[in-house]
């Protein structure tokens, strides 16, 4: 007879995952199949399927039941079972990895790629497509006016499993082009009965010498009563964040001497100023959700949560600019170049403008709810289900910057590209204290204040029938309804002061020298400075406001940049599952279904004509009506007991954002034709601007994003925890919004130069991807071995795009496409783990290879015609390796330690200024390291 161990578990990160924490049971007798586990089915916002067993034998016969083995099984199965292509990251999957929030997690997925700065991942995108929407336990859910939510504020320690639609289908919720994450969230009947757990985290951030706390409490519990069984959970979360980002930067203007500022070194390319820049966060994310369901009778299930998540930001942003230009003083000195160029090396700047800055002082607010209810009915083959929900979220934002100046332009010592520690440039005072505020005067006052809010109801009813035999397998068939408002209010002021001189100790503010940053990187000198405190800033605001002769107050909202906007959306779908045996050894199943999707959008703003004295502002208000209809198709081709094929096609859609929708109007006064334009039209000032109004503004008749999608998955599934696959995808993408200007257009204030958002041309995503999965269970492996596994993944992305018209007008890009922003060609995970019942550890890298950040067009950067070039800020290929061990001494009690980017290496961007190729770093920025030790228990 085997017997059973009990594994507890063992994580790495904040969170006790309950759904893998309670014990798992291997059977006395013969090795039972776990139930399979699927995606959640969004058609009702179900209760979460449980996690399965894993069981690996030993040499005398037992059954070993582990976490990880059981969370890389139930994400194995969703992945195996799906009517879609879907990848997953279930319970364990996530506190094994070092991962404080969820948007860090994803980034292990196949096809998934993240940025990373402020402490944290953010910036998803899937297949190379950042257009994604997102839902919580099927839910649509969103921060604030945006269209989706910021996954990093899920941390991980509320997640149950993060789900990664990479094709649709007919019941999910329509809305991303690139896919549909789903955030699973726990519920009492994930568990057999009482489960309390516990987390505490201490976390020392590397380079700004903090230390952050990190929690995490969860309780459920069920019981049978006389009306049925009921269950109810609470989880509360939270995770501060202590970060310092660092970066040295230089221009994009690419300078050339002369023998007026180089005297003997004439003809030499040179970035004309240089940067750091130190921003500092001081944040943290308060989280919790609970759940009650019940059951009263085994058809019936009726349930109830609600979802609360949080964000509070203190940034403090320091920043100094040091140009290499100037008036008839200026001269470059001591020049070096790169051995057969005229590339600069090194330098002295002398007669230069002098350095000037800022301190900034930001903080940031957002308060996201989310409560619904429902029910699921099951009789038979026959399944009824409805769910109703209401989402209110509201991010506010509010900046204070002092900016200064130099009292002089000291002498000071460049290099542009250091040899070795990263490269990037480097800069020296000579006979000059940074940290004297004496040497510092104020430059001016600027002021933010941004309030932006989201609120929807949705609801949605679902029917299904399965059939028990036949081709026809399921049909499904559901409406959905969804009201959604938006709202923007944004105001700023600055005051400018420099011609004053005053000098910054004038300031009703605090002066001290900044914390040191570049803790792993000694390639730039000046470390640190002297600097106003962010919360001095904040703290005495009436006084620098008086100081500054600013109104009292926040900076009132300016009309034009406001909006509120409603939008109501009506679904329809149907689909049908189907299925045959083609022989004794092949199968085949898939969907064929239809969404229909009616919109309609009201969006309010106002019109700001500048040609009267003083401005007047008029309201306007544009409507919107479309109806989309998205198709799918999918046929899986199962092949014996481990192989399976699958072809899939889906239609995808993403509504534009409000902001671009706001049908607010900038309208500038005609233009004057200048008086040499009688007698020489021809000239660069006379046209196309005479007498033409500027206008700018949003455009309320954009048409959504679509994209046609098609896939090729081919999957070996060699045992419960291993596995095998392959992909082949592309994506037709048409009308990404890019704002142009067209001239001589006519939108009732005579021609003008209009300068509007618009659906531009299209876009082409196209790949492959593969995954491996396994640990050493295998014949003939010692038992001691097969603790050990190993998770690997490769994801190459191919993406053409069309540039909006300006950038393409350059002839280096004219008539071609380009690689698209953001999207790297390469991506992939590596993870070496161990784990054992007292032990375990992981090893996790993940790579991204080089990326266009943006393009742009740059003064100086021209042909041999004289004309400018597009070029694009490409931010290289960069590896970040995190690892994490445990230690179970005890039962129910498990110590970690974590250590995140344990190489320290820095984000590395540049930019070509020539057509042969040749380029200057753009920015050398280097991330936080992390060390945590945490305890967690289970009851």
């Amino acid at each position: 007879m085997m017997k059973t161990k009990l594994v507890l578990l063992a994580s790495a990160s904040l969170a006790v995952m309950l759904g893998a924490a309670a014990p798992a049971m291997a059977q006395s007798t013969a090795l039972e199949t776990p139930k399979p586990e699927t995606a959640s089915d969004q058609n009702a916002n179900p209760a979460t399927p449980g996690p399965s067993a894993q069981e690996g034998a030993t040499d005398d016969g037992e059954i070993v039941v582990t976490g990880l083995r059981r969370s890389l099984e139930s994400a194995q199965a969703v992945k195996r079972n799906s009517d879609g292509i879907v990848d997953a990251i279930v319970a364990e999957d996530i506190g094994k990895l070092p991962d404080t929030f969820a948007s860090a997690a994803l980034a292990r997925v196949t096809g998934v790629q993240v940025t990373r700065g402020g402490g944290e991942a953010a910036g998803v995108q899937v297949r190379g497509l950042p257009d994604i929407s997102t839902t919580y336990n099927g839910r649509e859910i969103f921060t604030a006016e945006g269209r989706f939510v910021q996954i990093q504020d899920f941390p991980a320690g509320t997640v149950a499993a993060l789900e990664v639609y990479k094709s649709g289908t007919a019941n999910l919720i329509e809305g991303g082009i690139g896919g549909q994450i789903n955030v699973r969230g726990r519920r009492p009947f994930d568990f057999q009965g009482f489960e309390l757990s516990g987390s505490l985290n201490g976390v020392s951030w590397e380079q700004s010498g903090d230390l952050s706390w990190n929690g995490n409490l969860l309780v459920s519990n069920r019981w049978d009563t006389g009306i049925g069984e009921m269950g109810l959970l609470v989880n509360a979360s939270y995770v501060g964040i202590n970060f310092l980002d660092s970066t040295r930067e230089q221009s994009l203007v690419i300078g050339t001497t002369n023998e007026g500022n180089a005297p003997g070194a004439a003809g030499v390319r040179f970035p004309d100023a240089q940067g750091l820049f130190y921003g500092y966060g001081d944040r943290f994310r308060p989280s919790a959700n609970a759940a009650f369901q019940w059951r009263p009778t085994p058809e019936l299930e009726i349930y109830v949560d609600g979802l609360f998540q949080g964000y509070r930001g203190k940034d403090e942003n320091r920043f100094l600019f040091f140009p290499i230009f100037g008036g008839p003083d200026f001269r470059l000195s001591n020049v070096t170049v790169r051995p057969g160029t005229n590339i600069a090396q090194s330098a002295t700047v002398t007669g230069a403008n002098a350095p000037d800055g800022y301190y900034g002082a930001a903080q940031g607010k957002t308060d996201t709810y989310q409560v619904g209810g429902g029910a699921t009915w099951k009789q038979g083959g026959l399944q009824l289900s409805a769910d109703v929900a209401y989402t209110d979220s509201k991010y506010t934002f509010e900046l204070n910057n002092i900016d200064h100046a130099f009292r002089s332009s000291p002498v000071r010592d460049v290099i542009f590209e250091v040899d070795g520690n990263d490269g990037g440039p480097s800069l020296s005072f000579r006979n000059f204290d940074v940290t004297d505020p004496a040497n510092f005067i104020s430059r001016g006052f600027f002021q933010e204040n941004l309030v932006v809010t989201g609120k929807d109801i949705q609801a949605r009813a679902d029917a299904q029938y399965e059939f028990d035999g036949g081709f026809i397998k399921r049909i499904q068939a559901g409406i959905r309804y969804n009201d959604r408002d938006a709202t923007r209010d944004r105001g700023s002021l600055y005051i400018f002061n420099l011609p004053a001189g005053i000098p910054l100790t004038a300031l009703p503010v605090d002066i001290q020298s900044t914390r040191p940053g570049f803790d792993y990187n000694n390639a730039w000198p000046v470390r640190t400075f002297a600097a106003i405190p962010a919360d001095s800033i904040r703290e005495n605001l009436p006084a620098i406001r008086a100081f500054y002769g600013a109104p009292e107050g926040q900076p009132a909202f300016n009309p034009t940049e406001n909006f509120n906007a409603n939008e109501k959306s009506y679904a329809a779908y149907a689909q049908v599952k189907y299925g045959l045996d083609l022989s004794s050894n092949i199968t085949l199943d898939g969907l064929i279904g239809l969404r229909a999707v009616k919109t309609q959008t009201t969006i309010s703003g106002f019109v700001q004509d500048n040609s009267t004295n003083p401005a007047t502002f008029s309201p306007i208000t544009a409507k919107n009506d479309y109806v989309d209809y998205l198709p799918n198709a999918s046929a899986r081709f199962g092949i014996g007991s481990e192989v399976q094929l699958r072809l899939n096609y889906t239609q995808t859609r993403t509504r534009p954002n409000f902001f671009d929708l706001n049908p607010t109007l900038t309208v500038g006064p005609p233009v004057n034709i200048p008086p040499e334009c009688a007698t020489s039209p021809t000239l660069p000032q006379c046209a196309p601007n005479s007498n033409l109004r500027f206008i700018s503004g949003g455009n309320p008749n954009l048409r959504p994003l679509t994209s046609d999608n098609y896939d090729v998955s081919l999957e070996w599934y060699f045992s419960r925890s291993g596995s095998l696959t392959g992909a082949l995808f592309r994506r037709d993408a048409d009308g990404f919004i890019s704002r142009i200007e067209q001239v001589g257009v006519d939108v009732g204030y005579g021609p003008s130069r209009l300068n509007l958002p618009v659906n531009t041309g299209k876009t082409r995503f196209q790949g492959a991807e593969v995954g491996f999965t396994s640990f050493l269970d295998f014949a003939g492996i010692p038992e001691w071995a097969r603790g050990f596994g190993i998770q690997a993944n490769a994801t190459y992305i191919d993406s053409k795009g069309d540039l909006n018209a300006a950038l393409a007008s350059a002839p280096n890009v004219a008539g071609q496409r380009v690689r698209f922003n953001g999207v790297s060609e390469w991506a992939g995970n590596i993870v070496g783990l161990y784990e054992k019942p007292f032990f375990s550890a992981r090893l996790a890298y993940n790579y991204r290879s080089d990326f266009v950040q943006y393009y742009s067009q740059e003064p100086l950067d021209t042909g041999a015609d004289g004309s400018l070039r597009t070029r694009g800020v490409v931010e290289k290929g960069r590896g970040q390796l995190d690892f994490s061990t445990t230690v179970t001494p005890v039962p129910n009690v498990t110590f970690a330690f974590d250590v995140v980017n344990v190489l320290g290496n820095p984000l590395r961007r540049y930019r070509e200024f020539n057509d042969a190729g040749d380029e200057y770093a753009r920015q050398i920025l280097y991330l936080e390291r992390t060390y945590s030790v945490g305890v967690r228990f289970r009851f």
